[in-house]
């Protein structure tokens, strides 16, 4: 199996490193990536279930005209 890590760089404020070094301190056995892994799991998992409602939303709603829908919002077929 393929090892499900990938290398991530990029310019952090150091204030938030910083306060991300500061948790991992406060962690038994985390470190700062184990830090900005779960903070990137968590708000994946929030944009998937935002993503999640809107498809639920748009799909009840549709986007035929008003003039094409039936009284409860739904397009007619």
């Amino acid at each position: 199996m393929a090892d499900p890590f990938v290398e991530l760089r990029g310019d952090v404020l150091r204030e938030h490193v910083d306060i991300m070094d500061a948790v991992a301190q406060a962690t038994p056995g985390a470190s700062r990536m184990s830090v900005l892994r779960v903070i990137i799991e968590e708000w994946c998992e929030r944009e998937i279930h935002r993503s999640t409602l809107v498809q639920r939303v748009a799909r009840c709603n549709g986007n035929a005209a008003e003039s094409g829908r039936n009284r409860d919002g739904r397009a007619d077929r």
